[in-house]
């Protein structure tokens, strides 16, 4: 049952899933952020995310898995992250020159794909070395993305939502240590290295 319960955190939480979960948090509670996006078309802008940020990336990792290339979808091994890794940051690479020079659509929307670009590229390089938690990455560089927003624009609901962050951070942790995937460290140093870079990024240049 524990293992079930981690298995499906795992999941629910997964690290392609976060920045479709924070553009549905700003857009619920900071849409004016996003100007001059229309309120009419946030919704199509987070379907574009989604598509780019979770359907291709993960259609690119299922297609490794079947052609043999990799073992499991989950990424357990560590040599077998790198690839996939680097085609998760040239398609975020790629989102992010796309939305800044062709559609100059947001400037926070380039300026969160860009800095998750150079997240991945980072977790990348470690991974050569290094088995590092991607989830508590993800989640902790949304944390990040969140209260920077709430400290440079004083956000109602923010606050709350961090402390769910916090929360759902915490249940991150335990499912990844739980499936025995990664030691404490290596939940922790994902969890201080997303919420740092993506917090640093957005503070000081939005």
């Amino acid at each position: 049952m524990r293992d079930k319960s981690a298995h499906i955190i795992s999941w629910v939480f997964h690290p392609l899933l976060m920045p479709t979960y924070l553009f549905l948090f700003i857009i619920m509670f900071a849409a004016s952020l996003l100007q001059p996006i229309q309120k009419e078309a946030l919704m199509q802008v987070l379907a574009v995310i989604f598509i780019v940020t979770f359907i291709i990336p993960a259609i690119s990792i299922g297609t490794l898995r079947v052609s043999n290339f990799i073992s499991d979808l989950s990424l357990y091994r560590r040599r077998q992250r790198i690839v996939p890794f680097i085609f998760v940051t040239c398609f975020y690479g790629i989102t992010a020159y796309m939305f800044y020079a062709k559609l100059q659509i947001n400037h926070l929307i380039f300026l969160i794909f860009a800095t998750v670009t150079g997240l991945l590229l980072l977790l990348t390089l470690i991974t050569l070395f290094w088995k590092i938690s991607i989830h508590s990455t993800g989640i902790g560089g949304t944390l990040g993305f969140v209260l920077a927003m709430h400290m440079v624009y004083p956000i109602p609901y923010f606050a709350y939502l961090l402390a769910l962050l916090v929360a759902t951070a915490g249940l991150i942790a335990y499912s990844r240590l739980a499936l025995q995937v990664h030691t404490p460290m290596q939940v922790y140093a994902g969890l201080v290295l997303g919420l740092a870079i993506c917090y640093g990024s957005l503070f000081y240049f939005m």
